[in-house]
């Protein structure tokens, strides 16, 4: 006498059958991320407290940005405005723009704002684009970002 097989369990063991094979990697958690760097913090060094003259009176800080993945970027200031209690001044003399950073050296430390006075209440505006530039292959690719806007208040600056 001869048995019969029902089909659900031919299916079912067609399925078992099926070798399943799953691969996991562990990626960077911003491998792929092109997301452009934001201003981390602004830290004020000092404010210089010239006599005019044509000299530079204003600020010494440093930009720290938050920087995502292996990427260098092209940091431009574009904007830069001081606030203070006597009126609105604006200038930006060293380093010249644009410059590079990365995750790595993530920070612009010695930007200087001159300025007709230096009190030592300020606020600041500070606006810049950042651009990516890929160099593994030629020719290399771009990616730009809008500009984007940062404002802090600094009080009690000291001299320099």
């Amino acid at each position: 006498m001869s048995q019969v097989i029902n089909r659900r369990t031919v299916v079912r063991g067609a399925a078992w059958s099926i070798p399943v094979v799953a691969v996991a990697a562990n990626a960077p958690a911003f491998a792929a991320s092109t997301d452009a760097p934001v201003i981390s913090s602004i830290s004020v060094t000092c404010r210089t407290t010239g006599q005019g003259n044509g000299n530079c009176q204003g600020y010494r800080l440093a930009l720290a940005f938050q920087v995502q993945g292996t990427y260098s970027w092209s940091i431009n200031i574009t904007a830069a405005q001081i606030v203070t209690d006597t009126g609105v001044t604006q200038s930006i003399n060293s380093p010249v723009f644009p410059v590079t950073i990365s995750a790595l050296n993530p920070t612009i430390p010695n930007l200087w704002f001159c300025s007709a006075s230096s009190p030592s209440k300020m606020d600041l505006r500070i606006t810049y684009t950042a651009t990516r530039t890929d160099a593994q292959a030629p020719p290399a690719s771009t990616i730009s970002y809008p500009s984007a806007t940062t404002f802090v208040t600094f009080d009690g600056i000291p001299g320099c």
